[in-house]
């Protein structure tokens, strides 16, 4: 029986020899899928993440090999040592779906310089080698776990309750730890709920950002991120595989999806860096780390 990947940084041994393993592991889990390196290190180990990164993929939303390939590329970018990270999916509530955190965990930062005199030479070359193989390890698990969210993908569900969806992850992103926080939405962001339709037929209707941001917020759906960077990737997407190539996203009409868009997260203290229609255009990457007590006082003010 394979090894555990918990059980391999346990025993102290060298993350390599088990994460060799890695293909075999049983069912990891699904809030703590990153083992520490620090279990016989707690007293060094660095108490603050430098960056807060949560994936939420619609499986309402076709996707094809390219978009597949550059939201792994995106996502790949942005996991660095002492990175928390979610991945999360939803579609709409039938059949068995909901929203539901498929993997999260947290890669770690090496000792800090000043401590590392008092480590013995031998504990810390192997922290040190322990620390290299967590992040190769958090690379293929982030590429398995959205692999599994897209293999959920069902284009054919005719409800998607993105709204919802945000609102609820929405939670999770703003009891982080960091201040330095990133959310990456993959969806067409074409909501079709009973909070609101952004369809007429099996096109997208004129929308008037006013006017669905006032029925949504009195709705009460709306969202604290918490000051997070906001990534949007797939909005408008056509699925010719969905709709037989007889769909058309009007450019002024996406230009009114992207503004209610903007107007919602503005509402729900998020900030859209990057709007995909449906790729990004630029590359994506963290922001400088908030200064000093930023965190906090952002908090405050929510």
């Amino acid at each position: 029986m394979a090894p555990s990947a918990r059980s391999c940084w346990r025993r102290g041994a060298v993350a390599a020899a088990c994460l060799a393993a890695g293909a075999a592991f049983a069912q990891e889990p699904r809030d703590h899928a990153i083992p520490s390196c620090y279990e016989q290190l707690r007293d060094f180990a660095p108490r603050e993440t430098t960056g807060d990164l949560t994936v939420i993929v619609d499986q309402t939303t076709f996707l094809d090999a390219r978009m597949r390939q550059i939201i792994h590329e995106t996502v790949d970018r942005l996991v660095r040592p002492g990175t928390r990270i979610s991945i999360a999916v939803f579609s709409a509530y039938v059949d068995g779906r909901y929203l539901d955190v498929l993997a999260s965990g947290q890669t770690e930062t090496a000792i800090d310089a000043k401590q590392r005199d008092f480590v013995p030479k031998r504990e810390l070359r192997q922290n040190d080698q322990c620390l290299a193989d967590q992040l190769a390890f958090a690379h293929r698990l982030v590429a398995k776990t959205l692999d599994a969210a897209f293999a959920g993908i069902d284009p054919n569900i005719v409800r998607s309750d993105i709204l919802a969806a945000l609102r609820d992850i929405g939670r999770r992103v703003a009891e982080a730890p960091s201040g330095n926080r990133m959310v990456i939405v993959v969806s067409d962001m074409l909501e079709n709920s009973s909070i609101t339709s952004f369809y007429q037929g099996s096109r997208l209707r004129d929308v008037d950002p006013k006017v669905e941001l006032k029925k949504t917020l009195d709705a009460g759906v709306r969202a604290d991120f918490a000051g997070a960077r906001v990534v949007v990737i797939g909005a408008g997407i056509v699925s010719d595989k969905a709709t037989d190539g007889r769909s058309y996203r009007d450019p002024r009409a996406m230009l009114d999806l992207e503004d209610f868009w903007r107007r919602w997260f503005a509402a729900s203290h998020g900030d859209i860096v990057e709007f995909g229609k449906p790729t990004p255009l630029v590359e994506i990457g963290w922001a400088p780390p908030p200064p000093a007590g930023a965190s906090a006082s952002v908090a405050a003010a929510h």
